[in-house]
């Protein structure tokens, strides 16, 4: 690509269709609080947390089935020679 289309500015949109572009929407201000739980709702936190804890904690516990000690198998071994073996040297 040429330099001139990478860097070729973008237009911006006029305020005025900025302005008619929201008017459907009427504006009404956030009453909502950051951060504001109740009591009840502090207290299913704390026991889910409990609860999920509790549930790790548990599976981490459990003695896990002892894996059998079974000596490794080793294969016979086969060694092919693809050409004949050279003489002994006297």
């Amino acid at each position: 690509m040429k330099d001139a289309v990478i860097m070729k500015a973008v237009p911006l949109p006029s305020p005025d269709d900025t302005s008619t572009a929201w008017q459907g929407i009427p504006f009404s201000a956030n009453t909502s609080r950051p951060g504001g739980l109740n009591k009840p709702q502090v207290m299913v936190l704390i026991a889910a947390s409990v609860l999920i804890h509790g549930v790790i904690w548990w599976t981490m516990q459990t003695a896990q089935p002892a894996v059998p000690e079974v000596a490794p198998q080793v294969p016979e071994m086969t060694i092919e020679l693809t050409s004949p073996t050279p003489p002994t040297p006297e």
